[in-house]
């Protein structure tokens, strides 16, 4: 088993009722971990200087990052989540996303070289071309955003529109967890990131949501179109 893989089996929940969120979210961590691996290794390094990584909506990732990449320079920007202690050295920026609609109201933060967008962007409703734009500020040149959202159009939903059944939550009567006001397809993310002058590196569509499922694998990766239930993507802020 990898370090990434036991890291990530190895996490507890911060309380019980955290338990089935991060069962259902442990295959999907570990995906999003070695991409993180594998983005860092592909950046240009800065002689003298550690990488700078933003973790946007703080969770289990920021702690995993910090364990598997204590090279990097770490810091967090949304709201704080004290469901999680404090770790040192890691900088927290307290803010809306939402208010990424107003330019006046982006943090002034130092440059970063890699920043996480781990299922946030569908939990926002601004649009998400503002989003982007505001990181795409936060970057250096040639610094990367990696999103992960889920994927609307995934098999299980087509499957539940053909038995006329919604397969989308209504939004939640609660303004800390009001669930996704909008999710994206692979276009969508394409067009945004074009909107917000961001070159899409790679994608990938992929099951990692709760356990293995075989046959469900199969019957996506058989049938045309992007079937499974997450999308991952790294966008980079051009050099010049």
């Amino acid at each position: 088993m990898s370090s990434i893989a036991a890291a990530v089996q190895a996490l507890l929940p911060p309380d019980a009722d955290a338990a089935p969120y991060l069962e259902y979210h442990r295959r999907r961590y570990q995906f999003l971990l070695e991409s993180v691996d594998r983005t860092l290794r592909n950046q240009t390094p800065r002689e003298g200087e550690p990488p700078r990584v933003l973790d946007v909506g703080m969770a289990y990732q920021t702690c995993l990052v910090k364990q598997l990449f204590p090279d990097v320079e770490l810091a967090t920007l949304g709201f704080f989540d004290y469901r999680f202690p404090r770790m040192e050295g890691v900088q927290h920026t307290q803010f809306n996303l939402n208010a990424a609609a107003e330019e006046s109201e982006w943090p002034a933060l130092e440059p970063f070289d890699l920043v996480l967008l781990a299922e946030v962007i569908e939990h926002l409703y601004v649009p998400p071309t503002r989003v982007l734009k505001m990181l795409r500020a936060l970057l250096r040149p040639g610094g990367v955003v990696l999103i992960q959202t889920p994927n609307p159009v995934n098999l299980a939903r087509r499957l539940a529109l053909l038995r006329g059944r919604s397969p989308f939550e209504i939004i939640r009567d609660d303004p800390s967890n009001p669930g996704h006001y909008c999710e994206y397809t692979v276009e969508d993310l394409m067009h945004i990131a074009a909107m917000a002058e961001l070159e899409v590196v790679d994608y990938s569509v992929s099951n990692y949501f709760g356990t293995r499922k075989a046959l469900y694998d199969f019957v996506c990766a058989l049938l045309p179109g992007r079937m499974a239930e997450g999308i991952t993507m790294l966008l980079r802020r051009p050099y010049s």
